[in-house]
Protein backbone atom coordinates (compact mmCIF):
# COMPACT_ATOMS: atom_id res chain seq x y z
CA UNK A 1 0.00 0.00 0.00
CA UNK A 2 1.51 3.12 -1.23
CA UNK A 3 1.73 5.96 1.10
CA UNK A 4 -0.74 9.12 0.88
CA UNK A 5 -0.20 11.79 -1.11
CA UNK A 6 -1.24 15.11 0.86
CA UNK A 7 -1.53 18.86 -0.04
CA UNK A 8 0.11 21.46 1.09
CA UNK A 9 -0.38 21.61 4.96
CA UNK A 10 -1.95 24.93 5.33
CA UNK A 11 -4.67 25.98 5.77
CA UNK A 12 -14.90 27.63 3.70
CA UNK A 13 -19.39 26.30 5.50
CA UNK A 14 -20.42 22.88 6.30
CA UNK A 15 -23.72 21.89 3.52
CA UNK A 16 -25.69 18.54 3.54
CA UNK A 17 -26.14 17.63 0.40
CA UNK A 18 -29.89 18.56 -1.05
CA UNK A 19 -31.87 15.58 -1.74
CA UNK A 20 -34.01 15.17 -4.61
CA UNK A 21 -33.22 14.56 -8.07
CA UNK A 22 -29.98 14.29 -9.46
CA UNK A 23 -28.41 16.98 -11.75
CA UNK A 24 -27.42 16.13 -14.95
CA UNK A 25 -26.06 20.31 -15.90
CA UNK A 26 -23.83 22.16 -13.62
CA UNK A 27 -25.16 24.85 -11.46
CA UNK A 28 -24.68 28.48 -12.28
CA UNK A 29 -20.66 29.72 -12.25
CA UNK A 30 -19.72 26.46 -12.90
CA UNK A 31 -18.52 26.43 -17.08
CA UNK A 32 -19.78 23.23 -19.17
CA UNK A 33 -16.92 22.47 -21.23
CA UNK A 34 -14.15 23.16 -18.84
CA UNK A 35 -15.69 22.37 -15.31
CA UNK A 36 -15.16 24.15 -12.37
CA UNK A 37 -11.91 25.28 -11.39
CA UNK A 38 -11.01 25.89 -7.57
CA UNK A 39 -7.82 27.62 -6.88
CA UNK A 40 -5.60 28.17 -3.40
CA UNK A 41 -6.83 31.56 -1.69
CA UNK A 42 -6.02 33.10 2.20
CA UNK A 43 -8.51 35.29 2.17
CA UNK A 44 -10.91 32.85 4.72
CA UNK A 45 -7.37 32.09 6.64
CA UNK A 46 -6.67 35.90 6.90
CA UNK A 47 -9.92 36.50 8.33
CA UNK A 48 -9.61 34.29 10.30
CA UNK A 49 -6.48 35.47 11.41
CA UNK A 50 -8.09 39.44 12.22
CA UNK A 51 -10.56 37.39 14.10
CA UNK A 52 -8.25 35.48 16.69
CA UNK A 53 -6.71 39.05 16.71
CA UNK A 54 -9.60 40.82 18.29
CA UNK A 55 -10.58 38.00 20.58
CA UNK A 56 -6.81 38.21 21.94
CA UNK A 57 -7.06 41.83 22.21
CA UNK A 58 -10.07 41.73 24.60
CA UNK A 59 -9.15 38.53 26.64
CA UNK A 60 -5.79 40.40 26.92
CA UNK A 61 -7.82 43.60 28.54
CA UNK A 62 -10.09 40.83 30.13
CA UNK A 63 -7.34 39.44 31.55
CA UNK A 64 -5.19 42.24 32.85
CA UNK A 65 -8.43 43.51 34.87
CA UNK A 66 -8.85 39.90 36.12
CA UNK A 67 -5.16 40.14 37.80
CA UNK A 68 -5.32 43.23 39.40
CA UNK A 69 -8.82 42.19 40.82
CA UNK A 70 -6.44 39.13 42.27
CA UNK A 71 -3.72 40.72 42.91
CA UNK A 72 -5.92 43.39 45.28
CA UNK A 73 -7.42 40.37 47.02
CA UNK A 74 -4.15 38.95 47.83
CA UNK A 75 -2.88 41.92 48.66
CA UNK A 76 -5.63 43.01 51.12
CA UNK A 77 -6.64 40.02 52.67
CA UNK A 78 -3.38 38.17 52.81
CA UNK A 79 -5.10 34.36 52.69
CA UNK A 80 -2.74 31.37 54.39
CA UNK A 81 -1.33 29.23 51.29
CA UNK A 82 -3.56 26.39 53.07
CA UNK A 83 -6.91 28.32 52.56
CA UNK A 84 -9.33 27.47 49.55
CA UNK A 85 -9.13 30.69 49.47
CA UNK A 86 -5.54 31.22 48.29
CA UNK A 87 -5.68 28.28 46.08
CA UNK A 88 -8.92 30.21 44.43
CA UNK A 89 -6.77 32.98 43.59
CA UNK A 90 -3.84 30.97 42.22
CA UNK A 91 -6.19 29.16 40.21
CA UNK A 92 -7.97 32.34 38.79
CA UNK A 93 -4.84 33.76 37.88
CA UNK A 94 -3.42 30.51 35.94
CA UNK A 95 -6.32 30.43 33.95
CA UNK A 96 -6.42 34.14 32.83
CA UNK A 97 -2.33 33.67 31.78
CA UNK A 98 -3.19 30.28 30.45
CA UNK A 99 -6.25 31.98 28.34
CA UNK A 100 -4.42 34.20 27.13
CA UNK A 101 -1.14 31.92 25.80
CA UNK A 102 -3.80 30.16 24.30
CA UNK A 103 -4.87 32.81 21.99
CA UNK A 104 -1.49 34.50 21.07
CA UNK A 105 -0.29 30.91 19.93
CA UNK A 106 -3.97 30.44 17.60
CA UNK A 107 -2.66 33.79 16.37
CA UNK A 108 1.10 32.98 15.40
CA UNK A 109 -0.39 29.87 13.96
CA UNK A 110 -3.25 31.32 11.64
CA UNK A 111 -0.56 34.17 10.49
CA UNK A 112 1.62 31.73 9.69
CA UNK A 113 -1.21 29.34 7.58
CA UNK A 114 -1.68 32.55 6.08
CA UNK A 115 1.69 33.20 4.46
CA UNK A 116 2.13 29.61 3.24
CA UNK A 117 -1.24 29.37 1.17
CA UNK A 118 0.37 28.92 -2.14
CA UNK A 119 -0.78 30.96 -5.21
CA UNK A 120 -2.40 28.66 -8.64
CA UNK A 121 -5.12 25.99 -8.95
CA UNK A 122 -5.81 23.33 -6.31
CA UNK A 123 -8.37 21.28 -8.56
CA UNK A 124 -10.15 21.08 -11.15
CA UNK A 125 -13.94 19.07 -11.19
CA UNK A 126 -14.96 18.10 -15.07
CA UNK A 127 -16.68 15.75 -16.83
CA UNK A 128 -13.94 13.32 -16.91
CA UNK A 129 -12.93 13.51 -13.17
CA UNK A 130 -10.42 15.72 -11.13
CA UNK A 131 -7.56 17.24 -11.52
CA UNK A 132 -5.83 17.47 -8.21
CA UNK A 133 -2.45 19.81 -7.96
CA UNK A 134 -0.75 16.55 -6.01
CA UNK A 135 3.45 16.97 -5.88
CA UNK A 136 5.64 16.82 -7.53
CA UNK A 137 2.90 17.55 -10.49
CA UNK A 138 -0.78 17.67 -10.97
CA UNK A 139 -2.78 14.10 -11.64
CA UNK A 140 -5.61 13.42 -13.87
CA UNK A 141 -8.25 11.17 -11.42
CA UNK A 142 -10.77 9.53 -13.17
CA UNK A 143 -14.50 8.95 -11.90
CA UNK A 144 -14.23 5.18 -12.18
CA UNK A 145 -10.83 5.37 -9.81
CA UNK A 146 -12.34 7.81 -7.11
CA UNK A 147 -13.76 5.53 -4.35
CA UNK A 148 -14.51 9.01 -1.95
CA UNK A 149 -14.47 12.61 -1.89
CA UNK A 150 -14.79 13.67 1.76
CA UNK A 151 -14.35 16.33 4.77
CA UNK A 152 -11.45 15.03 6.83
CA UNK A 153 -12.03 16.95 10.35
CA UNK A 154 -8.56 18.46 12.11
CA UNK A 155 -8.58 20.04 15.34
CA UNK A 156 -5.98 22.14 14.60
CA UNK A 157 -5.36 24.89 12.25
CA UNK A 158 -5.99 25.03 9.06
CA UNK A 159 -9.06 23.23 10.30
CA UNK A 160 -10.73 20.30 8.51
CA UNK A 161 -9.54 19.01 5.08
CA UNK A 162 -11.07 18.10 1.63
CA UNK A 163 -9.58 14.70 1.36
CA UNK A 164 -10.07 12.87 -2.16
CA UNK A 165 -9.02 8.78 -2.34
CA UNK A 166 -8.79 6.83 -5.17
CA UNK A 167 -7.04 3.96 -6.73
CA UNK A 168 -7.55 1.87 -2.55
CA UNK A 169 -4.29 2.99 -1.27
CA UNK A 170 -4.06 6.56 -2.66
CA UNK A 171 -4.86 9.36 -1.52
CA UNK A 172 -4.85 13.71 -1.34
CA UNK A 173 -6.04 16.40 1.11
CA UNK A 174 -6.55 20.59 1.12
CA UNK A 175 -7.38 22.43 3.41
CA UNK A 176 -10.96 23.14 3.19
CA UNK A 177 -10.76 27.09 4.14
CA UNK A 178 -7.62 28.12 1.99
CA UNK A 179 -10.01 27.09 -1.19
CA UNK A 180 -11.90 30.01 -3.35
CA UNK A 181 -15.23 28.22 -3.66
CA UNK A 182 -17.31 26.83 -0.71
CA UNK A 183 -18.32 23.40 -0.15
CA UNK A 184 -21.65 24.23 -1.41
CA UNK A 185 -20.62 25.50 -4.95
CA UNK A 186 -18.04 21.82 -4.84
CA UNK A 187 -20.35 19.60 -3.40
CA UNK A 188 -22.95 20.99 -6.15
CA UNK A 189 -20.22 20.64 -9.15
CA UNK A 190 -19.45 17.51 -7.86
CA UNK A 191 -22.60 15.93 -8.56
CA UNK A 192 -23.24 17.63 -11.42
CA UNK A 193 -20.20 16.18 -12.93
CA UNK A 194 -20.25 13.06 -12.05
CA UNK A 195 -23.69 12.50 -12.17
CA UNK A 196 -24.72 11.89 -8.93
CA UNK A 197 -21.89 9.75 -8.06
CA UNK A 198 -20.20 12.06 -6.09
CA UNK A 199 -20.48 14.60 -3.46
CA UNK A 200 -18.95 16.67 -0.91
CA UNK A 201 -19.41 14.60 2.26
CA UNK A 202 -18.89 16.75 5.41
CA UNK A 203 -20.56 14.25 7.90
CA UNK A 204 -17.48 13.83 9.92
CA UNK A 205 -16.80 16.97 9.84
CA UNK A 206 -17.96 19.45 12.83
CA UNK A 207 -17.17 22.67 12.19
CA UNK A 208 -15.39 24.25 9.03
CA UNK A 209 -13.78 27.33 10.71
Amino acid sequence: MSPATTGPDYPVQPVHPDSGAVPTRPSPGVQPDAGMLVSYSPVAMAQRAAGIRKRLDRTTIMGVISLLITGAFYFFVRPEPSSSFFWLLIASAVYTVTNIIVKFVQLKRARKATAQVPLGPAFQIDDDGLVASTVPEGERIGWDRITSIAGLDKLFSPGPRLEVRWDQDRSWSVPIIVLDAPPSSIDSALRAFSLGRFGLDLSSVDDIW
